[in-house]
């Protein structure tokens, strides 16, 4: 029997079920080529191409393919009003009128659901996603709170079609079906759900939870402001922290239900139409950047109480463990001599943040163009395997397993002008569309840089770095500004000193911006031992100023392996 590799089909180590990969049939060609748009049943055996209609099965009969099209072909939903009189009491129950069941198009019926026992058919209320007039996607839902979702579905926002029709400047997000018929019994139309609910709280990767934005920022642009109307718990606080990041801040407002309440439903429930309005339309801002008051604190003193003492991301090696971590929202400034090799530690950092903590990151690094290049390092580093040792089938897999981990930053022509706005730019749409948690400006001598008449260079970079780490705090991005130090001076004993901030151009700006300061260092070019050195710690929580980590470079595999620390 064939597998799916004599099609050009290559399965991921370790996977089953269904996944979507790129067709090799069509994504060659296409403009959007590492779309994922070919569907794989693993246990079945089958595929489907959503665009160029490729179908098949291991078997090569016409009865795989009659299965791959039955299994893999576009939800069909068949409008009906309810007349179940239970399924209508129990909507009632929550508050949820027939009349508005009609204008969501939702319906009961049989519908095939896992259970304990392996599944079957079973009595299933019905929610049709629709986008742009078509039906995209079903949920289906038990009355013991089993859900389901039709296979290969569009992921996209539930209720999207209606809130393009809204004529409110108010764009409502919750977190489940129900909440989005509450909200409209309360009087809303610009109101959707997303369609998966909210990731774990201990979550470290999620980004498949968020493909709903692909597609959904003429939605967004429509509105002023966008109220974050999710539950009031761990999972719905990491919901709202991601959207209010990858969204923006200062067009989010925060919802407060009523204690004892859960979620809008919860709120329609037991206090009735008016008060949910109300909690919506007293929905407040963000606090506004540097100003604080204690209503803006209440929940963070809360939160405090549960707050690890270290809240940043360990980074991946022991012995930095105590010494050093990696927390959102602040910048890193690193240095060293050239060729001593920052930007390859500052790389093997970022792969063990992806590994570790699922954080996707963004470089401009022109040093390292191009860019396959670059990414060929990265590979190795995740794999810690030599890149020519890799088989076409291991180097698809791990090529696979981070797709979602590493973005370039480049100009699109020759005559493009990357200084700081343009690459900030570039980074607010990955924070939006894919999540980055890290960006590397790499190196910041291969900025454009344009000082205005009569500006010093130190003014110059003390503004730009203002710039830099204010993006940071809003986005909740970490950044790396990797910068040389002006020529040094050898010592009496003809080597080198370590350089510091001091010994970037416009050096003290760099000292007092950084909220951390890094050097790495390589006393024996040689013998592949490095040396990072801890400069500056500007919060405790981070780690310890003067402390250095030490390892041994492996050039094959671009390892750092751990030699332990000195405080």
């Amino acid at each position: 029997m064939k597998n799916f590799s004599d099609y050009g089909i290559f399965i991921p180590s370790g996977t089953s079920g269904h996944i979507r990969l790129t067709c090799p049939q069509c994504s060659p060609n296409r403009k959007k080529k590492y779309e994922r748009c070919l569907s794989v049943d693993i246990d079945e055996g089958v595929w489907y191409c959503q665009h160029c209609g490729w179908h098949g099965g291991l078997g090569g009969t016409k009865k795989d393919a009659e299965k791959a099209e039955r299994v893999f072909q576009k939800p069909h939903f068949v409008q009906s009003e309810i007349t179940d009189k239970r399924v209508l009491d129990w909507f009632a129950g929550r508050g949820i009128s027939a009349a508005t069941l009609s204008a969501f198009h939702i319906k009961s019926g049989q519908a095939w659901m896992h259970g304990k026992n392996g599944g079957g058919e079973t009595n299933t209320i019905q929610f049709p996603f629709y986008l742009g007039g078509e039906v995209v996607n079903v949920k289906y839902r038990t009355g013991d709170k089993r859900f389901r979702q039709e296979k290969n579905a569009r992921k996209c926002l539930y209720n999207f079609d209606m809130a393009m029709t809204s004529t409110s400047d108010r764009l409502l997000i919750c977190e489940g079906e129900m909440d989005c018929l509450a909200l409209y019994e309360a009087g809303f139309r610009g109101v959707v759900s997303v369609p998966d609910g909210a990731p774990p709280a201990d979550a470290k990767s999620y980004s498949t939870k968020f493909e709903f934005l692909e597609g959904a920022k003429q939605l967004f642009d429509k509105f002023k402001w966008i109220v974050l109307a999710v539950d009031n718990d761990a999972p719905g606080k990491k919901l709202e922290d991601e959207l209010s990041r990858r969204l923006g801040k200062q067009r989010c407002l925060r919802v407060a239900w009523p204690n004892g309440c859960k979620d809008a439903n919860d709120v329609l429930v037991q206090h009735g139409k008016d008060t949910l309005y109300s909690c919506i339309m007293n929905a407040e801002l963000y606090p506004i950047d540097g100003v604080k008051s204690v209503i803006d604190l209440w929940g963070a003193m809360f939160d405090l109480r549960h707050r690890p003492p270290q809240p940043g991301a360990e980074i991946g090696w022991e012995n930095g463990h105590g010494l050093l971590n990696i927390e959102t929202g602040q910048m890193t400034v690193v240095t060293g001599i050239p060729s001593h090799g920052k930007s390859t530690y500052i790389d093997a950092l970022r792969v063990n943040l992806f590994r570790d903590y699922g954080w996707p990151s963004a470089v401009f690094s022109p040093e390292n163009w191009p860019s396959e290049d670059h990414l060929r390092n990265l590979v190795c580093m995740y794999c810690h395997r030599d890149y020519y040792e890799l088989t076409d089938d291991e180097l698809y897999n791990e090529l696979y397993a981070v797709k979602d981990a590493f973005f370039f930053i480049q100009p699109e022509r020759d005559d493009d002008m990357m200084n700081v706005d343009t690459i900030l730019s570039r980074a607010k749409d990955l924070v939006y569309r894919n999540g980055i948690k890290v960006l590397i400006i790499d190196p910041w001598n291969e900025v454009e840089h344009s000082i205005p008449a009569g500006q010093r260079e130190d003014q110059y970079i003390s503004i730009q770095l203002a710039k830099i780490r204010r993006f940071a705090r809003v986005h909740g991005v970490h950044i790396f500004i990797i910068a040389h130090p002006r020529t040094l001076e050898k010592n009496k004993d003809g080597e080198y000193p370590v350089p510091t901030a001091y010994d970037i151009a416009g050096g003290a700006m760099w000292r007092n911006k950084a909220d951390n300061i890094l050097c790495v260092f390589r006393p024996d070019v040689k013998s592949g031992a490095v040396e990072v050195h801890i400069q500056k710690i500007r919060f405790r929580r981070n780690g310890k100023a003067g402390a250095m980590l030490r390892y041994v470079y492996h050039v094959g595999t671009y390892a750092y392996i751990d030699k332990g620390s000195v405080e």
